[in-house]
């Protein structure tokens, strides 16, 4: 992997060699899996391959804040307070919810890839930067590899991308100035005295400490390096202040808490996702009944979020889903760590063994047969949740 020649100068070489070399071995080996990149102990970037070539990258200051801006640039028509729940530590949740929202025909093809370049580009610009800084330490896994890509992308290509904008952020003197600052009016009546009343009043509106210089692009619709560029010589004279600015929150509020007294009453959560409303009304009468709470979703684009959300003790799981099967789900909820024991039983009518077989594949913990039949589903309830209370619930 080539290095521009110029950029050496720089930025450190060795740190540079040092992540080039992670990227070759990740390209050369053909990793399916993960590069960790680690900067501080709550600072880190998580680098996902297919066969050796990047299809996505998730961490940093901004997550939240980077998913937020590329969905809002790239997909405008996706809502986003329908999707972008609290989600904690769970890892690369962006790109299940990406590929579900591309099957479903609410996110075009071309869109989709938008989105991984655009995020690709952002999370390796924050790493090379970052190298002049401090030393990365590197872990490279071939757990957690992100199945049915919606591109594959050349590191080395990317890479280079990316050096080339940082060079040219380095020129322009911004080499100590991460993008993810947020630029504030310091000094209003001296910065009011050197421009027009409009030009002003548009600034002072939008450069107010909550929007990074990243956001500002993408807000106003203009290369970042440019709009960076014509605010430096007001940060230089001080009238305009560079700041961090956090990361953003969830867009949809949490459920409502209840008191300790009432929580202890509540049974353990069960999710059912089913497109069938009959099938889920039918578990919410079984289990209800039986003390449990229960949450059904129809819509295969909503379950990751859902369960991001709730973090139910189990997971009825339809095999014949519209936009995504069972079997992809599946795979996407063992993909975050918070979920790889959380039971997981299938619902089929074709109980065949070849399913079975797949199914064990992607994760499943077991499977329940329709027509519902309260004992059997109270029967597998209880095998996987053993803490439950035995409910007495006469068979239907």
């Amino acid at each position: 992997m080539s290095i521009l020649p110029s950029f050496m100068s720089v930025v450190n070489r060795s740190t540079i060699n040092s992540l080039i070399n992670q990227l070759q071995v990740s390209s050369q080996t053909h990793l399916t899996g993960q590069l960790d990149v680690q900067a501080t102990i709550k600072h880190g970037w998580k680098l996902y391959f297919h066969t050796g070539r990047l299809v996505w990258a998730t961490g940093g200051v901004h997550r939240f804040r980077r998913w937020s801006r590329c969905l809002s640039q790239f997909c405008p028509q996706v809502n986003l307070n329908s999707i972008y729940l609290e989600v904690g530590t769970a890892e690369s949740w962006e790109y299940p919810v990406l590929t579900v929202l591309t099957r479903r025909g609410q996110v075009t093809q071309e869109q989709a890839v938008a989105v991984i370049e655009n995020t690709l580009k952002e999370v390796l610009f924050d790493i090379l930067q970052a190298v002049e800084l401090e030393p990365l330490t590197y872990k490279t896994s071939p757990q957690g590899g992100l199945e049915f890509p919606l591109t594959v992308l050349s590191s080395e290509q990317m890479l280079l991308q990316v050096q080339q904008a940082l060079k040219m952020w380095c020129q322009t003197g911004l080499m100590y100035q991460s993008p993810n600052l947020a630029p504030v009016v310091k000094r209003p009546d001296e910065l009011r005295q050197q421009m027009s009343l409009p030009t002003y009043q548009k600034i002072a509106a939008l450069v107010n400490g909550k929007l990074s210089l990243r956001d500002l692009a993408a807000q106003m619709r203009q290369d970042l390096l440019i709009l960076t560029r014509s605010l430096m010589p007001y940060v230089h004279k001080g009238l305009v202040d560079l700041v961090e600015v956090e990361d953003l929150p969830s867009l949809v509020p949490p459920p409502k808490a209840t008191n300790q007294s009432a929580a202890q009453s509540i049974g353990s959560l069960v999710v059912c996702v089913d497109d069938s409303v009959q099938i889920c009304q039918r578990l919410q009468e079984i289990l209800t009944q039986a003390g449990y709470q229960f949450v059904s979703v129809q819509e295969s684009v909503r379950v990751l979020p859902v369960i991001l959300e709730r973090k139910p003790s189990l997971i009825f799981l339809d095999l014949v889903m519209p936009v995504a099967s069972g079997y992809e789900i599946c795979a996407q909820i063992r993909k975050i760590s918070i979920f790889k024991q959380t039971p997981v039983v299938i619902l089929t009518g074709n109980d065949g063994i070849l399913d079975r077989v797949r199914a064990k594949t992607v994760g499943a913990s077991d499977f329940l047969a329709k027509p519902i039949k309260a004992e059997l589903v109270l029967a597998v309830v209880q095998k996987h949740l053993k803490t439950a209370a035995t409910p007495a619930l006469e068979s239907r």
